[in-house]
């Protein structure tokens, strides 16, 4: 049996630790939750959703985890906002056969369109893809804020350094809002960018460079999408990402886009944040 005192402190630990996690309710909050460099997670159950009874059970996913590398857009006056996300794994139903399957996760306000498949190793099966709507405002889904009590802003080039060289993994934003987009003369639009740095290089120039990536669906055009994003972070506190937009078959490039932006010096929706947890 376990002693009293046990359980009290278990307990404890387990209140302690749901007091961290905060419920999304808003696609406002969502936005503004990643674009300051939030631990964001979230939750589906698509039996809970609209129009789950046309598609067999043993074929809706439930899955969670938290959101890595995002593409987010606020509401205007001229258009609706959309957050992307995506989840993947490899996948052993038949081992003679590698697969992997991929959820993608738009968001456009109170809508949650879920959609899922196994691309197949060229990541060319479309053939497969189920869709569903969720209303995650309304529980059909969750989002949660996790908190840190180690929370950190990093506003300095030798900052986000010590850290990343000290083992430490950085949460970076890019808020296109400040940064420059060229070849194109006005600011970037106002969006978000953003997911973790997990493994980085020093260059010979003393700058840090790394990438990360996404495949995705694209209900539009029926297919996927690669997205892979190539930052560097200088010595003069200002950051570079080259956002590649690829065919998954043949990697061909559909799109570049260069983005600079000044190391936000404190707490900004602007430029380039860098976050320690």
């Amino acid at each position: 049996m376990i002693p009293f005192i046990s359980l009290y402190f278990v307990s404890s630990l387990w209140i302690a630790n749901c007091q961290k996690i905060i419920r999304v309710n808003s696609y406002d909050s969502l936005v503004s939750s990643l674009a300051n460099g939030a631990d964001v997670r979230y939750f589906f159950n698509i039996s809970m959703c609209m129009g789950s009874s046309t598609t067999t059970k043993q074929d809706i996913p439930v899955f969670g985890g938290d959101v890595k590398m995002f593409v987010a857009s606020k509401n205007s006056d001229m258009d609706t906002g959309e957050t992307i996300f995506s989840q993947a794994r490899y996948i052993d139903d038949k081992t003679i056969d590698l697969n992997e399957e991929i959820q993608t996760i738009w968001i456009i306000n109170d809508t949650a369109l879920i959609f899922w498949g196994r691309p197949g190793f060229f990541v060319n099966n479309t053939a497969d893809i189920d869709g569903m709507y969720c209303n995650w405002t309304r529980g059909e889904g969750n989002i949660w804020i996790k908190k840190h009590t180690d929370e950190k802003q990093l506003t300095s080039f030798k900052e986000i350094h010590t850290v990343l060289t000290s083992g430490g993994e950085v949460r970076w934003v890019a808020n296109l809002a400040g940064c420059k987009c060229p070849p194109a003369p006005d600011d970037c639009n106002d969006a978000s960018i953003g997911d973790t740095i997990k493994d980085f290089k020093i260059m010979t120039d003393g700058s840090i460079s790394f990438s990360t990536s996404m495949t995705f669906y694209l209900p539009l055009s029926v297919q996927y999408v690669r997205l892979i994003t190539f930052g560097h972070i200088y010595e003069n506190n200002t950051a570079n990402f080259m956002v590649s937009y690829l065919d998954p078959t043949t990697w061909k490039d559909e799109e570049n886009d260069m983005i600079q932006c000044p190391i936000a010096p404190g707490p900004s929706v602007v430029g380039a944040n860098f976050f320690y947890h």
